[in-house]
C-alpha cells in the first residue's frame, strides 16, 4: 500500500488552486487597489495591540520558522524515515522541499514585491510569496501525510492535527506582525505551497514504485 493512493479529484485540486495562486499573484504584482486595502485591513488588526510579550512570542515563531531551518527539520524527518526503511518517502520529502523552494524563489523574482516598508533589515529580498509560510506548510504537510496515518490512537491523531493548525496560523500572523510580509504574501505561501504539494504527491505515485527496483531501495516501503 503506497504513502499516496491515486485521487480523482486531485487534477481539479491543482487546477483551482493554480487558478486562485495566479490570480492572487496578478493583482498583487499589479498593486491592485482592493489587495491594498485588504492588506491594510488585516494588518490594523494583527498590529493593534502589540504587548511585549506577544512579540517575544512572534519573534520565537518566526525564528523556528525560518527557511534555513526548515531545510534541517526536513532533514531529520528524512533521516528518522530512511531509518525505518521508509527511503523512498525519505527521498520524497528531501526532493518536495527542495523543487518548492526553487519554485518559490522563481516565483518571488516574478513577481518582485516588496517588503512592507517597516521591515526590518533581516527580513530582505522580495516579499511574495513568504518562504516561511511557504516552508513551514510543506514540513506540516509532510508530517500530515506520512506520521499522522501511523498513529494508531485517534485522539493522539487529532491533536497532532490541532497543532500542527495552530502552528500554521502562528507562523502567518507573525510575519504579518513583525512587518516582514504583507497578509497576501501569506496567502499566496499557502497557495503555491498546497499546488506544489499536489504535483509532488502525483510524482510520487508514479515514480516510487519504479524506485523500488533500484538496488539501494529494494527494501524501502513506499
Amino acid at each position: 500500500m503506497m504513502l499516496f493512493n491515486r485521487d480523482r479529484d486531485r487534477p481539479w485540486k491543482f487546477t483551482l488552486t493554480t487558478l486562485l495562486f495566479l490570480i492572487v499573484a496578478y493583482f498583487v504584482k499589479a498593486q491592485n487597489a482592493y489587495v491594498d486595502f485588504l492588506d491594510s485591513s488585516i494588518i490594523d488588526v494583527i498590529q493593534k495591540n502589540q504587548p511585549g510579550w506577544k512579540t517575544l512570542l512572534y519573534r520565537g515563531v518566526t525564528s523556528l520558522a525560518e527557511p534555513k531551518l526548515a531545510i534541517i527539520w526536513v532533514l531529520i524527518l528524512a533521516f528518522l524515515l530512511w531509518g525505518f526503511k521508509f527511503k523512498i518517502p525519505a527521498l520524497w520529502c528531501l526532493a518536495t522541499l527542495a523543487g518548492g523552494d526553487v519554485i518559490a524563489a522563481l516565483v518571488k523574482k516574478v513577481v518582485a514585491r516588496a517588503r512592507p516598508s517597516a521591515h526590518l533589515a533581516i527580513d530582505d529580498g522580495f516579499s511574495f510569496p513568504s518562504g516561511h509560510v511557504f516552508g513551514t506548510f510543506l514540513i506540516i504537510a509532510m508530517i500530515w501525510v506520512i506520521l499522522l496515518p501511523m498513529i494508531a490512537s485517534a485522539w493522539k491523531a487529532w491533536l497532532l492535527r490541532i497543532v500542527l493548525i495552530v502552528w500554521m496560523l502562528l507562523v502567518m500572523v507573525s510575519r504579518v506582525y513583525l512587518n516582514a510580509h504583507f497578509p497576501t504574501d501569506t496567502i499566496g505561501a499557502l497557495l503555491l505551497a498546497y499546488l506544489w504539494l499536489q504535483a509532488a504527491e502525483g510524482l510520487y505515485i508514479r515514480f516510487a514504485p519504479m524506485m523500488q527496483s533500484w538496488p539501494l531501495l529494494k527494501k524501502s516501503e513506499v
